[in-house]
């Protein structure tokens, strides 16, 4: 989808008109309704972000991976002369909200309850040491890096109703973490998954649990998205969040029927195989996923 609007966002980010991301392995902005667009992470792996505009100013979802990405978001930004005035921080993994002092002040950090708790135990000198070791390019872009925690938190749901635009922010327990959130647009039935959505990548369920996805995965099918943005991935639709659901179940199968060989965790971790997934990204996540699958079965 095209519009003036969008098409000036991408001329001041990219220089060129709107495309798909992943030319020339270059990040690019996707509208994806009247008011979304959707800041896609780098060659499909890494965060993506969103922004939604209101008649009294911008909310973004999430930060871009790197403050480098929050920088390129502002600065595309300027040209409508509208400020961003709140950011949803859906999940405490850094690469979510690391860029969030780029915006604020004066936006105000909004993150479930669970969020903020996680994000103020973190060291800044590692995420920026961290960041910076990863990813090199994004090193001048973390000098200025401060840790900034959500202002406003919330433990259920909350709804921010902005000049007509109702953006509801849903907790999905136990999901990728403690603290997942969904953002959902019910007047454009665009979902913002979170955590709990990836599409085409593994997910790392370190932090969270296989049954609660399940279980969040089937409230975000419920509420009948038309689009929905995944935390990292290209943008899908309902399809998507099934295919999702269908790769948990298979992950926690193949778990079921190694242990019921006698395999423990080494075992499992060795001998599991989904070549079904072998295309998908994020493969390096899959070590954590297993083993906390592992931990539910052996639980039950």
């Amino acid at each position: 989808m095209r519009s003036a609007w969008c098409a000036a966002l991408a001329a001041a980010l990219l220089g060129g008109t709107l495309g798909p991301a992943g030319a020339q392995g270059l990040e690019a902005f996707l509208q994806v309704s009247p008011s979304v667009l959707v800041y896609l992470g780098k060659d499909g792996d890494r965060a993506n972000a969103g922004t939604i505009r209101t008649p009294i100013g911008y909310v973004l979802v999430d930060t871009g991976h790197t403050p480098a990405d929050s920088e390129r978001i502002r600065r595309a930004l300027l040209v409508s002369r509208l400020d961003v005035r709140y950011l949803i921080v859906t999940q405490p993994h850094p690469d979510h909200h690391l860029g969030a002092f780029v915006f604020s002040p004066p936006a105000l950090l909004v993150a479930h309850e669970a969020t903020r708790t996680a994000m103020a135990k973190m060291d800044p000198g590692a995420l920026t040491a961290l960041f910076a070791s990863r990813y090199p390019e994004a090193a001048e872009s973390l000098r200025g890096y401060r840790m900034v925690l959500p202002d406003l938190t919330f433990t259920d749901a909350l709804t921010l109703y902005l000049g007509g635009v109702e953006v509801r922010l849903l907790h999905l327990p136990n999901a990728h973490t403690k603290g997942d959130a969904a953002v959902w647009l019910p007047q454009e039935r665009v979902l913002f998954g979170g955590g709990a959505v990836n599409i085409r990548r593994h997910l790392n369920l370190a932090d969270g649990s296989s049954a609660g996805l399940l279980r969040a995965l089937d409230r975000l099918a419920a509420l009948k998205p038309a689009v929905v943005v995944p935390a990292h991935g290209g943008v899908g639709g309902p399809a998507d969040l099934a295919s999702l659901r269908q790769y948990v179940l298979d992950l926690r199968a193949e778990v079921r029927r190694l242990r019921a060989t006698g395999q423990d965790l080494d075992g499992v971790l060795r001998l599991s195989r989904l070549p079904q997934y072998d295309a998908w990204l994020g493969r390096e996540w899959l070590r954590g996923t297993l083993t906390r699958i592992y931990q539910e079965l052996g639980e039950e």
